[in-house]
């Protein structure tokens, strides 16, 4: 039986795309650099490779949040201060806080049942502030985020750590995520349940699949 749920952030409690979008064009508009449309299309293409990367162990999310304008400026040739980029995009995407559907009608139900936990790669401080602009924070006893953490889904070490702090067992948690390679499969080979959120009905194998949050409650 389970006594806690872990879940991602991105893209799983909270809307990573449209918070991305968001925080691509305000930065190119702080920063007063001329934008076009196609760019963030060009800029998702890079985000996504890297992030696909990272999930395998390549590179670190550090490395992500590093290299994704740097490669964007290259390709595009545009003479800006990536980093000052990056910087902007970074504190634009912190205030972005567009909740998935069916967030709180599951976290309303789930809350007096299960202790709840947040487990995402990530920087602390911004996941930490978009939880809470989302009005989300009270429903978890712990934030695990992988720059406080010290490692990174799907490292083991990650899910270890996680075990750690809560003071769980891998069989007494489930994990609810949308990402493939970082939770699915870095959960499961922990010895941890996994239940894949999948709106997109991509085909794999988890413990469980959902394609809406609200179908949880099928579960537990």
């Amino acid at each position: 039986m389970y006594k806690a749920i872990f879940f991602d952030i991105d893209d799983t409690l909270l809307d990573f795309s449209a918070a991305s979008q968001s925080a691509f064009y305000q930065s190119f508009q702080m920063l007063n650099i001329d934008v076009e449309d196609q760019y963030y299309h060009i800029f998702q293409n890079i985000d996504h490779a890297l992030w696909q990367t990272q999930k395998l162990g390549k590179i670190t999310v550090d490395d992500v949040i590093n290299l994704r304008f740097q490669q964007l400026f290259i390709t595009l040739d545009i003479d800006a201060d990536c980093v000052a980029m990056r910087d902007a995009f970074q504190y634009h995407l912190s205030l972005e806080a567009t909740i998935e559907k069916g967030v709180d009608e599951i976290l309303d139900y789930l809350h007096p049942k299960y202790a709840l936990y947040t487990a995402s790669n990530g920087i602390l401080v911004m996941q930490k502030s978009r939880l809470q602009r989302a009005n989300l924070s009270g429903y978890f006893s712990d934030l695990f985020i992988s720059n406080d953490i010290g490692y990174e889904k799907p490292d083991p070490r990650f899910f270890e750590t996680c075990l750690t702090r809560s003071q769980l067992f891998a069989n007494e948690i489930l994990f609810v995520g949308d990402s493939w390679a970082a939770d699915i499969v870095g959960a499961t080979n922990y010895g941890i349940d996994a239940c894949w959120y999948n709106p997109k009905n991509q085909q794999a194998q988890a413990t469980y699949t959902i394609q809406s949050l609200l179908e949880l409650k099928d579960i537990l």
